[in-house]
């Protein structure tokens, strides 16, 4: 295996990520895949793993999994933990498919309030875990599909939020009158960062998203811009239910095209310690604690 003490898989919903783990949490190699675990039956998911992998798993190393596999309806649904919830909480709570003992699944966490369940989340956890925080209470952001903020100390979740700001950018884009005509994101930053600044200023979402519209047909934005404006309507939205609180770090672990989004989002609103880090590399670093801490 060339140094891997790990197979690190990644099971998101439209992705999946297989890594080769080395001591410490150190990526050695990986390979990616387009079929999600939102896409697949549980019987699927074993010749899949062993297509992306093949060759990784000769070896018998051990193999950690992470995400939407341990979600109902998919490999194994594996229960929610909790929070807050330690490093060694996820460690005591893996869970094998029953014909896949050598094969462990990271529980996902949740959110209660009154004796119910008002959040869930799964591969985030496994995200802080890996990163290397100072003492002390943290703010992470796991931008997405469905972005998460999570209140977090070293080693341990202590609660979250989730905002579904990639999902409804997605369906507004597709399946709405503002979405007529427009094109990607990512080539004007003006507009991106003109809706950021309304979504600030103007609480009522569901009207700011309309100005998308308004200020097309007004012509002061241009059809090739109204992805970026819609984008930082949505972004500026979630950030605008945290801007109570600008001081402290902010922590950043996505891809890096929506660090640089949210981070450019952050600083408009006022969050002057805004820090990137890479989810893949913290995805893996993850993967390697906890199933070190399962082996104490």
């Amino acid at each position: 295996m060339d140094g891997a003490v790990l197979i690190g898989v990644d099971w998101g919903t439209s992705n999946l990520r297989v890594l080769r783990i080395g001591e410490g949490g150190a990526i050695l190699d990986a390979r990616s895949d387009p079929r999600g675990a939102g896409g697949l039956v549980p019987e699927a998911f074993p010749a899949v793993l062993a297509e992306v992998a093949d060759g990784w798993l000769d070896s018998a190393p051990p193999i950690l999994v992470c995400g939407m596999a341990g979600a109902r309806g998919r490999w194994r649904e594996v229960a929610y933990l909790p929070t807050p919830a330690t490093l060694v909480d996820l460690a005591d709570a893996l869970a094998s498919p029953a014909d896949r003992p050598e094969l462990k699944i990271v529980p996902g966490l949740k959110a209660m309030a009154g004796g119910r369940m008002i959040d869930v989340m799964r591969g985030e956890e496994t995200q802080v875990m890996g990163l290397d925080l100072e003492p002390g209470n943290h703010r992470i952001v796991a931008p997405g599909t469905h972005s998460k903020w999570i209140a977090a100390r070293p080693g341990q979740v202590v609660g979250y939020r989730t905002f579904m700001t990639g999902e409804l950018f997605a369906a507004i884009r597709k399946g709405t009158i503002l979405g007529t005509g427009m094109g990607e994101p990512g080539v004007d930053e003006s507009a991106f960062a003109d809706g950021v600044d309304r979504a600030l200023t103007d609480p009522a979402l569901t009207s700011a998203l309309f100005s998308v519209r308004v200020e097309t047909l007004a012509d002061r934005l241009h059809p090739d811009g109204a992805a970026d404006y819609l984008s930082g309507l949505l972004i500026g939205a979630e950030i605008a239910a945290h801007s109570h609180d600008t001081h402290g770090p902010v922590t950043l672990v996505g891809a890096d095209a929506l660090n640089a989004r949210y981070a450019t989002a952050l600083k408009i609103a006022g969050f002057s310690d805004v820090r990137l880090a890479d989810g893949a590399a913290a995805v893996a670093c993850g993967l390697w604690r906890i199933h070190q801490a399962s082996l104490r």
